[in-house]
């Protein structure tokens, strides 16, 4: 009997000791107690020893995520060009016929699963018909799952079509430059 009393009192004492570790999350514009957006906790106990928490990516170019090349304003084609060491006037660098967001949305997807760190930095050949001939990785990406996320990166770019690149007013063969910073 005194066997079973002290299990209960034990544990009570971890439940008790684990509600009064969490934190609560806030539920403002919600339906029916989920939240309308992520909600992201931190704190630095956790950080240190890692999270449960979803890393997500966060994409910070001038370029947007949602628009074609031809769709871009010469503001962000210039910032595009910039990429670049040496693009002669007229030329164009091929792009992702679709717009880069249906890579990202499927890196996004990787990444919470694999939560690599660090950044993606690759290039990708187009040839001049746009299909992708390789992927170059040029590093960043560290963690357990670097490798996996690098492989997963470069097989979503190989599968992507491009507007080819434009070199004197014919299609030729160029790279895409590729990075994205993983958080």
């Amino acid at each position: 009997m005194n066997t079973k009393i002290l299990c209960l009192i034990a544990a009570i004492s971890a439940c008790a000791v684990a509600s009064a570790q969490t934190v609560p999350t806030a539920t403002v514009g919600t339906e029916h107690g989920i939240p309308d957006g992520p909600t992201r906790q931190s704190n630095s106990a956790t950080s240190e020893t890692g999270t449960i928490l979803r890393r997500d990516l966060r994409w910070r170019s001038k370029v947007p995520l949602n628009k074609t090349y031809e769709q871009l304003t010469p503001e962000q084609k210039a910032a595009f060009h910039a990429l670049y060491e040496s693009l002669p006037d007229g030329d164009e660098p091929p792009f992702p016929a679709n717009g880069i967001k249906p890579i990202f949305t499927k890196l996004q997807q990787g990444q919470r699963v694999l939560q690599a760190r660090g950044e993606l930095n690759l290039a990708v050949t187009v040839g001049p018909d746009g299909k992708p001939t390789k992927v170059e990785d040029f590093g960043g990406v560290t963690g357990a799952n670097a490798y996996e996320m690098t492989n997963y990166a470069q097989s979503l770019l190989m599968l992507a079509t491009y507007k080819p690149a434009v070199c004197q007013g014919k299609p030729c063969v160029m790279q895409f430059p590729f990075k994205l910073k993983l958080n």
